[in-house]
């Protein structure tokens, strides 16, 4: 099965000259659905780790499934505002301007050991604020998962410390 079957683009959205990369039809589509998070679970059976970060708001669809199937607690890391209690925040530089990520301060204790969950590889400004926002509560990020990489961007080559795995790799700017 394809999985960039299920990754539609659309041109200027949300802004002129974006490409928004959208997977909206992956989970519309139960079978493959089902065959990207067994692609998941297969490259995290090795892993060793405590938690699932699912990252605002469409890391939370694919990451709560990992999380539920795999036995693990679930964080959620949110954009401003949604999060009651002690927060942390990590601004960032994303593709089309600036934005912002909140995980609350009970999260993550010292020394626990993380997988990210975000829909696209885009920039590496989101990976790392959500990879900061882990590491001050103590966390360490085992590997960040996402659907779709735009490696034109060249985001990985900032998170060469990270372990990465995406399932569309999106060569070039449409």
């Amino acid at each position: 099965m394809k999985i960039e079957n299920y990754v539609k683009h659309y041109y200027d959205f949300p802004l002129t000259g974006v490409v928004y990369w959208d997977f909206s039809y992956l989970l519309k589509n139960v079978e493959a659905r089902n065959f990207a998070i067994n692609q998941f679970l297969e490259y995290l059976k090795n892993k060793d780790f405590d938690k699932i970060v699912a990252v605002e708001s469409k890391g939370f669809t694919i990451g709560s499934i990992l999380a539920d199937r795999l036995e693990k607690e679930l964080v959620l890391i949110r954009k401003p505002n949604l999060i009651p209690g002690e927060i942390l925040s990590e601004r960032f530089i994303k593709e089309y301007g600036q934005a912002e990520y909140q995980i609350k301060k009970d999260a993550i204790k010292s020394g626990e050991k993380v997988i990210i969950f975000y829909d696209i590889m885009a920039g590496s400004g989101a990976s790392k604020a959500c990879i900061n926002l882990i590491e001050k509560l103590g966390g360490k990020v085992k590997a960040c998962l996402y659907v779709t990489e735009l490696e034109y961007l060249s985001g990985k080559k900032d998170l060469m410390d990270v372990d990465t795995f995406s399932l569309v790799k999106i060569k070039e700017k449409l």
